[in-house]
């Protein structure tokens, strides 16, 4: 049998993080917290005997997977697929400036998986049923074809929250499982080939 143990990563905290600003597809660096983050991550990896490495293109995934995966010598795989959720012209705000300008209810409806509401975007973002598709194709591409048995994604924490309901029950956005810096843990395996199994968090 086949298996794959995906350890899926969130980058290192941004000014935007502390700021509680929603960032999307802006491309913010880390700022220094999230750097010594992304450096706390390399025993861990190398505990988990990583062979092989995924990375969003935004430079804060990508700058933390720099930091976390240096001493493993291995090149990093970036990918468009693996980027924040596109939140459109909800970007820079917080959730008190989404709400102004938004609705009441529209922080309510994006954080809900009701099938209801998968649709549900911001003007000119991405929904969370299109960031559900893409990253599904995106994490069994990476299981399916690769012939490494341990692999570290790093990517943001909108996309591994949609992942959890992608592939399982969900995690509900009040519990705050995706800190900067995170660890969630994924096995694949052969005999069941359209699916990961969430492990929980390292």
């Amino acid at each position: 049998m086949k298996i794959r143990n995906i350890y899926v990563v969130r980058h290192g905290e941004t000014d935007w993080n502390k700021a509680g600003r929603f960032q999307g597809r802006t491309d913010i660096k880390l700022n220094e917290a999230g750097r010594e983050q992304a450096l706390a991550l390399r025993p861990v990896l190398q505990q988990l005997q990583i062979e092989s490495v995924y990375s969003s293109t935004l430079s804060r995934a990508f700058e933390s997977a720099e930091l976390a995966t240096q001493d493993l010598k291995l090149s990093i795989q970036k990918e468009d697929h693996l980027r924040e959720t596109n939140i459109g012209e909800a970007e820079g705000l917080t959730v008190e400036e989404i709400t102004e300008k938004f609705g009441d209810d529209s922080i309510l409806k994006w954080r809900s998986y009701e099938e209801r509401l998968l649709d549900f975007r911001f003007p000119n973002g991405e929904s969370k049923r299109e960031l559900m598709y893409r990253l599904r194709q995106m994490f069994l591409d990476i299981a399916q074809n690769s012939n490494r048995t341990s692999i570290a994604v790093f990517s943001h924490g909108m996309l591994m929250r949609a992942m959890t309901f992608v592939f399982g029950a969900g995690i509900p956005w009040e519990q705050h499982l995706f800190t900067n810096g995170s660890i969630h843990h994924y096995i694949w395996t052969d005999e069941d080939p359209e699916r990961l199994i969430h492990k929980g968090k390292i």
